[in-house]
């Protein structure tokens, strides 16, 4: 069972296949603290896109725990917001690793224990 009051600090990879190149882009966590739901069901907390220093790179994304050990990937990176994303999940030692794959892109979210 994954306890989201463990987690400390977020990032992200975003991978869009192409034909010729990949294109990949690197997220982190901005200084925001992390907020857990009361419930402890879910985790809130900001990316920032570090290839870019603009501040319109910012990304509300919440992950959702549902009672069936099923994770879930809300953003505002994603057109529709509130589209629950079902996400892979592989956890070590160390880290949680969230894998949301499609046909033409990947998304790592790497979530990091205290």
């Amino acid at each position: 069972m994954i306890n989201f009051r463990d987690f400390t600090y977020f990032s992200m990879t975003y991978i869009f296949i192409e034909e010729d190149e990949d294109i990949v882009c690197e997220y982190e966590q901005t200084n925001a603290s992390l907020k857990v739901a009361a419930d402890g069901n879910s985790i809130t907390f900001m990316l920032k896109n570090i290839d870019t220093n603009e501040d319109s790179e910012e990304y509300t994304t919440t992950l959702v725990k549902e009672a069936d050990d099923e994770f879930y990937l809300k953003s505002s990176y994603f057109e529709d917001a509130d589209e629950p994303y079902p996400l892979s999940v592989e956890v070590s030692d160390e880290e949680v690793s969230f894998t949301l794959a499609s046909e033409d892109e990947v998304m790592y979210l790497y979530g990091f224990f205290a």
